[in-house]
């Protein structure tokens, strides 16, 4: 049993993400365990530079091993084409969020997009080499999921994120949804 005043004194010193970001009124999507909010720092410093981020709260009743899965699986990856998982936060009343890495469109966008313009015959042109870029970067981080053992079960264009605003400046990240250990191959 943990001591009541070991308890009390970790919930004081725990950070508050209502304390370090800003968020309120910046909801961008919807996920399987919860809400992801659009977020910046209330104070840039070293920890948390001025960038954006992307805030995830996962809520509901109990908290599900597949989440926890996720989670772990998350803390433990690192590739340039998987979202980074930049820090957990435990809050008093007993909420989880998710610090990310940002990114403002998703591929399945992107794809409408450019269905959209072609049904209305705009022209607009995908450059072939971005869309090399970004096939080259889903395969390398499928590469890198599979030589740790890992399967990705819900890849689709809505779970990969592109980053990068500079024009010519791409860069195609995983979502963690559905990220599960290949325990057996038969």
């Amino acid at each position: 049993m943990i001591d009541y005043a070991f308890k009390q004194e970790l919930a004081r010193s725990r950070e508050n993400v209502d304390d370090l970001f800003y968020y309120d009124g910046h909801k961008v999507g919807r996920g399987t365990y919860g809400h992801v909010f659009k977020a910046q720092p209330k104070v840039p410093s070293a920890k948390y530079p001025a960038k954006e981020y992307a805030l995830k709260l996962i809520e509901g009743q109990g908290f599900s091993m597949s989440a926890c899965r996720e989670i772990a699986l998350l803390r433990e990856l690192k590739h340039p084409n998987l979202i980074c998982l930049q820090r957990v936060f435990l809050t008093n009343e007993k909420k989880v969020w998710l610090l990310l890495d940002y990114a403002e469109h998703d591929l399945w966008h992107i794809i409408k997009y450019h269905r959209g313009a072609k049904a209305k015959k705009v022209p607009v042109m995908v450059p072939k080499g971005m869309v090399k870029s970004i096939l080259y970067q889903i395969l390398d981080g499928i590469h890198y999921l599979h030589s740790n053992w890992v399967l990705h079960r819900d890849l689709k264009p809505a779970n990969i994120l592109v980053m990068g605003d500079a024009p010519g400046v791409h860069r195609g990240r995983f979502v963690g949804h559905s990220l599960g250990y290949i325990t057996t191959i038969s």
